[in-house]
């Protein structure tokens, strides 16, 4: 069955935050081919790599951008990726084709990041998890290589918050969405 349509206007709102949202993704990516560039030998995560490809949650700013993408689709491609969100599980990506995001470029901030050493505080402890066959025969992982999620999602949140705040309502939205879910927004 598939999910409910969601149509949203366009603000000025949406506006300046998906390009806030874009200027953190550039700054995402930035750092991730820094890591990947110095320690190319132990990385083995690259595109085409589906590895821990899910159906994962997403903010509403994340999740406006990759409806914003689909819509620059041909709607063949549009109702393909419609009719597989509808019915895949948590544990398989709507996006995914023959081993590829289909919206690799507007891919969501934990794509761009994951496999990568990632700092995260699990009950008041720093943790750091990473994909399982980057940084093999390593003793330990380099703290440059080491991406602070908790600082990237902060500032995620702040500009989220910016774009489901109206100056006169708050946009009834979801607090996350899953990747199939955001693929039934329509943005006019």
């Amino acid at each position: 069955m598939f999910p409910v349509m969601l149509k949203l206007k366009r603000t000025d709102d949406i506006r300046k935050s998906l390009m806030d949202y874009r200027r953190l993704v550039t700054r995402v990516d930035r750092m991730v081919r820094r890591i990947r560039r110095k320690y190319r030998a132990v990385i083995a995560c690259r595109k085409g790599c589906a590895c821990g490809c899910r159906n994962l949650s997403i903010l509403p700013i994340e999740a406006l951008s990759l409806c914003g993408a689909l819509q620059d689709l041909p709607h063949s491609v549009i109702a393909t990726i419609r009719r597989r969100a509808a019915a895949v599980s948590f544990w398989e990506c709507p996006l995914l084709r023959k081993g590829a995001c289909s919206l690799y470029a507007f891919r969501p901030i934990i794509c761009r990041t994951h496999g990568y050493p990632l700092l995260t505080h699990y009950r008041g402890q720093p943790s750091i998890g990473y994909c399982r066959h980057n940084f093999k025969n390593m003793p330990s992982i380099p703290a440059d290589a080491v991406i602070d999620l908790e600082k990237i999602n902060g500032s995620l949140r702040v500009i989220n918050a910016s774009a489901v705040r109206q100056p006169d309502r708050v946009l009834q939205l979801p607090d996350r969405f899953s990747i199939s879910e955001a693929i039934f927004i329509e943005l006019a």
